[in-house]
C-alpha cells in the first residue's frame, strides 16, 4: 500500500518503487544476519548462523546472500536446516566472474536470491547473479521440516590463492502455521485467524466476542475481485484487525483489512457493526485501492476519521508512478461512510503546502513529471475555495512548459489540453461546480 508521501518520494528520487501491499502474514519472515564482514579464509570454510525462534513446518524458502570474491567459482555455497540437512545452493558456479550480489555491501545490496522455481538458473548465470536464481539443490527439500533452530549458510572456499567476504545473508522462510491476530475496545474482542502457505491464505475466519459472548463466529469469503491473483489478510506491520468506535457510541465497530493482490491493487476493509434487534455483527466491504488509510482522530472528538486518498487520480493525467491522489477524509455513521473532507481545511492545507513543495523540487528533478502532483495540490485548493490561486498557479506552471509542449505527453494530455482535462476532472468528480451551475 502506498501512501501519498511514498509516492511523492518515490517521485521525487525518480524511482519507481514496489506498490505492492504488505506482504504475507506473520508466518512469513525475512530473518537477517544483519551486516557483516565475514572472511571466507582461502581454501577454508565459513559458517554462519540465524536463529529462529518461530516454530512450525516450513512451506517455502528462500536464501538472500551478498558475498564478495574475486572468483567465486572457487566455492560451495549450501544451507543447513537445524536437523543438518544441507542443501547446494552454487556448486563452483560464476566461471571467472566475481561476487555474489551488487550495489553496495551490507544489507542494503542488490542481493543473489536463490529459489526454487526462479526462472534463471544459477548453473546458467553469469556472475554477479543479481535478483532470483534456482540453485543447484532444492530448497523444497526442506520444505515440511521444524523451522525453529539454528541455520547455518556454509561457503567452502575448494581453490587456494583468493579469498573473500560475506557481508549479509536472509533467510526468507513461511511457516504452515495458524495465525491469529487479536483485537479488543471495551466489550468486544476479535480474533482473526488463517493459515498461510506460499503466499497463499486459507482458513480465513473471524471471530467476535462481545460482552463475554460469542456474538460471530464465521468464515471471512473471498473479498474484492473474482479475478484478482491473490487475497490475504493486510500485512505491511500492522494487524489486520482491529476494533474502534466509530460513530461515538460506546459500540465498538470491528474492521478487516484485506489485499486483493496484483501490482497496484487493492485495499479493501470489511467493516463490520453490531445491530442489537438481530443480536449479531453484519456489514459490508469499502474498497480503498492501492492507497489504503490511516484511521485517526483528526478532530479530537474521541472518533476517529478514516484519512485516506482520492483513488480516481491514479492514472487520470500521468502514469502510475507519477500519479498522486489528493487527501480523502471518511466519517462512518449508521453504516456508512461519508465524505467529510472539506470539515477538515487543516489536513488539506497540509496536503497542499507538501504537493506544492514536491512540484517546486520534481521541476527541477531528472524526472521533471508533474502534472499528476498539479492535479493533486488543485484539488486541495478547490476543497479549500482557493481555486483561484490554484489556477494562477498552473497557469504559470504551463507558460514555463512544466505541463509538456504539445497536446499529448507520454500518452496523457498535455499543456493547454492538461488544463483542460483537468478542469473537467474536477468537476465531474465534485471538486468543483460546472460552469453556471
Amino acid at each position: 500500500m502506498r501512501t501519498r508521501k511514498t509516492l511523492l518520494r518515490a517521485l521525487l528520487g525518480a524511482v519507481l518503487v514496489a506498490t505492492c501491499v504488505g506482504g504475507a502474514g506473520a508466518a512469513t519472515k525475512l530473518y537477517s544476519s544483519g551486516a557483516l564482514t565475514a572472511s571466507v579464509p582461502d581454501g577454508g570454510t565459513l559458517e554462519r548462523v540465524i536463529s529462529v525462534r518461530d516454530g512450525g513446518p516450513v512451506s517455502r524458502l528462500a536464501v538472500w546472500l551478498r558475498l564478495d570474491h574475486p572468483r567465486i567459482s572457487d566455492l560451495r555455497v549450501s544451507l543447513v536446516s537445524p536437523d543438518g540437512t544441507a542443501v547446494l545452493l552454487s556448486s563452483r558456479r560464476g566461471g571467472a566472474g566475481r561476487n555474489f550480489g551488487r550495489d553496495g555491501r551490507g544489507c542494503g545490496a542488490l542481493f543473489t536470491v536463490f529459489e526454487d522455481g526462479a526462472v534463471d538458473r544459477i548453473a546458467d548465470a553469469k556472475a554477479p547473479f543479481a535478483g532470483p536464481h534456482a540453485p543447484d539443490g532444492r530448497l523444497g527439500a526442506l520444505y515440511g521440516k521444524e523451522a525453529r533452530g539454528r541455520w547455518t549458510l556454509r561457503v567452502v572456499d575448494e581453490q587456494t590463492g583468493l579469498a573473500g567476504t560475506l557481508h549479509c545473508w536472509k533467510l526468507d522462510l513461511s511457516r504452515d502455521v495458524v495465525e491469529v491476530k487479536r483485537a479488543q475496545a471495551g466489550p468486544v474482542r476479535a480474533e482473526l485467524s488463517y493459515r498461510e502457505r506460499n503466499f497463499s491464505y486459507r482458513e480465513v475466519r473471524l471471530k467476535i466476542v462481545r460482552g463475554g459472548r460469542a456474538a460471530h463466529d464465521r468464515p471471512v469469503q473471498h473479498v474484492g475481485c473474482g479475478r484478482c491473483p491473490g487475497w490475504r489478510p493486510l500485512g505491511e506491520g500492522r494487524v489486520p484487525v482491529a476494533v474502534a468506535d466509530l460513530e461515538g457510541d460506546r459500540e465498538p465497530e470491528v474492521i478487516v483489512d484485506v489485499f486483493t493482490g496484483g501490482a497496484h491493487c487493492c485495499v479493501y476493509s470489511l467493516i463490520l457493526r453490531y445491530l442489537p434487534k438481530e443480536r449479531a455483527y453484519k456489514g459490508k466491504a469499502t474498497y480503498w485501492g492501492n492507497y489504503g488509510y490511516r484511521l485517526r482522530d483528526l478532530d479530537r472528538d474521541g472518533v476517529p476519521e478514516f484519512d485516506s486518498a482520492d483513488e480516481r487520480f491514479a492514472y487520470a493525467f500521468t502514469a502510475y508512478v507519477a500519479s498522486v491522489p489528493p487527501v480523502r477524509i471518511w466519517r462512518y455513521r449508521a453504516g456508512r461512510l461519508a465524505d467529510v473532507t472539506r470539515r477538515f481545511p487543516a489536513e488539506i492545507a497540509r496536503d497542499a503546502r507538501h504537493n506544492w513543495a514536491a512540484y517546486l523540487k520534481v521541476r527541477r528533478s531528472s524526472f521533471p513529471e508533474v502534472r499528476g502532483i498539479l492535479a493533486a495540490y488543485l484539488a486541495d485548493q478547490y476543497l479549500l475555495g482557493k481555486e483561484r490561486e490554484g489556477w494562477q498557479r498552473l497557469e504559470l506552471a504551463f507558460r514555463r512548459g512544466d505541463l509538456g509542449r504539445g497536446p499529448l505527453k507520454d500518452g496523457y494530455a498535455a499543456g493547454r489540453a492538461y488544463l483542460d482535462n483537468l478542469r473537467s476532472f474536477l468537476e465531474k468528480h465534485g471538486y468543483a461546480r460546472p460552469a453556471g451551475g
